[in-house]
């Protein structure tokens, strides 16, 4: 018999070998397809005042598994094929800071079914409202006669009105700031309690603003044993001057369960800043709108 020659079999072993192993170590890269966020809007019923709305993050999970945090606008990657089930929190800057991302816990998720495939790219635009179990200690628009921001701590009440001209919507707040009248402090007339529940602890003011000085927010605490006068305001954080109308959402659940208090009022302080000991303006104004006290 003709002796058989195998001398190329080390080669193609080797080779062979080799191919394998270059998959498992540079496996084919799945090719993902892509959600893209343009913005996010709110919508509100009769009896929830303002949809004005800053939300600056989505938080986005993709059949059940958490994709990450993004900034509006957003594109961003997902690797699930077919009918994907999509899961949109609407996130915001606690008290106006960039550090200080959340989800604004008073929204219910967005949820809706996106065909995802390789390469593709679908668009969606969550809109977002408030859970059934919110509650809203108060919502003031200043469409009324009166305002709940009557009890004035510093300045005179007289440097406050409601007005049409320059509103975010139909009519808002104005403050009126000069050099023989450069600060005002106002707090609710009432005092709000059971803010937090046994196992809830969040508690926003959502404000918005138009202003040319800063003005900073926080909260009158008592005990709730009748005592009378007022506490002591504790001012948590506040806004800067701006020239257009914004949003801002203020995270008042900390100073609120750490207090150990059960009632407390809302309270501002706007002024005309210092420098040298000069007034830095002649006048200012400040415009709010839309303030509401949300809790669970």
């Amino acid at each position: 018999m003709k002796k058989q020659n195998f001398s190329f079999l080390p080669a193609l072993i080797f080779a062979t070998a080799f191919l394998v192993s270059c998959d498992i170590i540079n496996p084919e890269e799945p090719v993902p397809g892509y959600l893209h966020i343009p913005a996010m809007r709110v919508e509100t019923s009769g009896d929830e005042g303002s949809a004005s709305s800053n939300l600056s993050e989505a938080w986005v999970s993709v059949d059940g598994d958490f994709v990450g945090a993004y900034s509006l606008p957003a594109t961003l990657p997902v690797l699930e094929e077919g009918p994907s089930e999509v899961v949109v929190q609407a996130g915001v800057k606690d008290n106006g800071l960039g550090s200080s991302p959340d989800i604004y816990p008073f929204f219910a998720n967005y949820e809706t079914q996106v065909e995802m495939g390789p390469n593709t790219t679908d668009t969606i635009r969550p809109v977002f409202r408030y859970s059934d179990n919110t509650k809203f200690a108060f919502i003031e628009n200043f469409d009324e006669g009166g305002q709940i921001f009557s009890q004035m701590r510093r300045g005179s009440l007289s440097q406050m009105s409601s007005v049409t001209e320059g509103a975010f919507e139909d009519r808002s707040l104005r403050i009126e700031l000069d050099t023989s009248a450069a600060i005002v402090e106002a707090a609710t007339i009432e005092r709000y309690a059971n803010l937090t529940g046994q196992f809830t602890t969040s508690v926003y003011l959502e404000v918005d603003y138009k202003s040319d000085v800063p003005v900073t927010f926080g909260v009158i605490g008592y005990d709730g044993s009748g005592t009378t006068g007022n506490g002591q305001a504790l001012f948590i954080s506040g806004f800067n001057p701006s020239g257009e109308w914004r949003k801002i959402y203020f995270n008042l659940s900390v100073v609120i369960v750490e207090s150990g208090l059960s009632e407390f009022q809302i309270v501002f302080q706007a002024a005309i800043p210092t420098e040298n000991g000069q007034l830095t303006r002649d006048e200012a104004i400040v415009m709010m709108d839309n303030i509401k006290l949300l809790h669970f």
